[in-house]
């Protein structure tokens, strides 16, 4: 068993990224993922049964003047290693009953998440898929080529979301955003957005007159509610994705979240994702664990009282 698992752990090894990448890549992914490896401990190779909820994930989330509908809770292949551990990571979720699956160029996963999708006797509409366009990346693509590139190695004809990095400068935002158009209208992208946005740079866009981006994607949580963007978002009807809705891992051991989690019989995760859900937010978490990829999809199965509610709105931020 000692040798199996040693086996299975070398398979799910992430792929050496090239030195250049590495020198490019902003810091908060290297090192983000440096920690994900270190920490490694529960891994989908070890997966319980499929189905421990059986509600499927009808509930999803309209798009800005759209037909599209976003599901209200996706995984996040943030920091999944290439290889056996996103295969393994994505195949659970569409199982579990996830229809939205989050990844992006600069993860090195998107074959992986293409595979596991091809993989899961899903037709192609059933699922929502959200990729992204870093500006850095490959120095001279832009982002319809960077988009083919992704739908390529994703197996598929269009992502549902193609989102941009947002890059520091309004010159090269604006440059930038205005190439993301172009991988719209050529229907290698269903909707294009931006990830990790400011305020800031949605301004800079409604200044300048430029389509708004359909969903922006940010990190919220009650720990950081960023109530200038979400009311913003929510005037100009731009769908507000959550990354990181739990708000890192020290906010699970917060005492206002663990006494409304153990009051309900649910867990510190459940809790801090249904937050987002009920505030009208498609939550994206990360995870790479079979048995946290189960845990997070019983945000599903039940509500928040308003008072619990007001009780997390009223968090202090960090």
């Amino acid at each position: 068993k000692i040798k199996k698992m040693t086996s299975l752990l070398r398979k799910a090894a992430p792929i050496a990224a090239p030195a250049a990448l590495l020198r490019s890549a902003p810091r908060w992914l290297t090192a983000g993922r440096q920690m994900h490896m270190a920490a490694t401990a529960d891994t989908v190779a070890q997966m319980p049964p499929p189905g421990l909820f059986v509600e499927h994930q009808s509930s999803s989330l309209p798009l800005q003047g759209a037909t599209t509908r976003v599901p209200k809770l996706g995984l996040s292949t943030y920091l999944t290693p290439p290889g056996m551990a996103t295969k393994g990571a994505v195949s659970h979720a569409l199982k579990e009953g996830y229809r939205h699956i989050d990844t992006s160029e600069l993860f090195k996963n998107e074959r992986d998440v293409g595979a596991a999708i091809q993989g899961s006797g899903l037709d192609r509409d059933q699922i929502f898929i959200t990729t992204r366009y870093w500006h850095h990346l490959g120095g001279k693509d832009t982002p319809q080529a960077a988009c083919r590139a992704s739908t390529k190695r994703l197996g598929v004809g269009q992502t549902d979301a193609y989102l941009l990095y947002a890059p520091k400068g309004e010159t090269v935002l604006l440059k930038t955003w205005e190439g993301m158009q172009d991988a719209q209208s050529s229907g290698l992208a269903k909707h294009v957005g931006l990830s990790m946005a400011s305020l800031g740079d949605l301004e800079a866009i409604v200044r300048h007159g430029m389509p708004l981006p359909s969903l922006v994607q940010a990190p919220v949580s009650p720990f950081a509610p960023q109530r200038d963007l979400v009311q913003f978002c929510g005037d100009q009807n731009i769908h507000l994705s959550s990354l990181s809705p739990l708000g890192g891992a020290l906010s699970l051991d917060n005492a206002v979240v663990t006494r409304i989690a153990k009051r309900i019989g649910q867990t510190p995760s459940q809790v801090l994702i249904r937050w987002g859900i009920q505030r009208g937010f498609s939550c994206l978490p990360k995870s790479s664990s079979a048995s946290h990829i189960t845990e997070n999809y019983g945000a599903l199965g039940f509500e928040l009282s308003e008072e619990d509610m007001a009780s997390l709105n009223n968090l202090r931020p960090k």
